[in-house]
């Protein structure tokens, strides 16, 4: 089965990104918020209300950082990222039966953590250039 994805990258003042930490029976993981895109929605409508649905927040998108692929449990997952800032709320986890925390971390650090299939597909996309943070 072939699974749309969309989500944001959200930066802070000091350049550091946004994840969230996945704790289920499944996964122990951080990866950036997003979810499923819904069959009447666009990804951007997507990114947005997932953002909402996961961290309380109000987002702008200002930027499409393009999309990547991966499988995973004999699904295909479609992932397209956007970058945003937050206009409304402060990021605080509404979805905690699947999320345990919330942190900013600097690019350099990601290798070092647990991270999503989709997180493993972006951050070699960033390091080399190829996906392009405004600060």
């Amino acid at each position: 089965m072939k699974i749309q994805l969309a989500g944001c990258v959200i930066l802070d003042d000091y350049g550091r990104i946004l994840l969230l930490h996945r704790n289920t029976e499944r996964f122990s993981q951080w990866e950036l918020p997003g979810g499923k895109v819904e069959p009447d929605e666009a990804p951007e409508q997507a990114a947005i209300r997932e953002l909402d649905e996961e961290l309380g927040i109000k987002v702008r998108l200002t930027k499409a950082l393009g999309s990547g692929g991966f499988e995973a449990e004999q699904n295909e997952y479609q992932y397209t990222w956007f970058q945003a800032v937050i206009i409304e709320a402060d990021p605080a986890l509404q979805e905690t039966q699947t999320f345990d925390d919330l942190d900013y971390y600097d690019i350099e650090d990601l290798p070092s953590l647990a991270l999503s299939a989709n997180m493993q597909v972006l951050l070699p996309k960033i390091i080399s250039g190829e996906v392009a943070l405004e600060a």
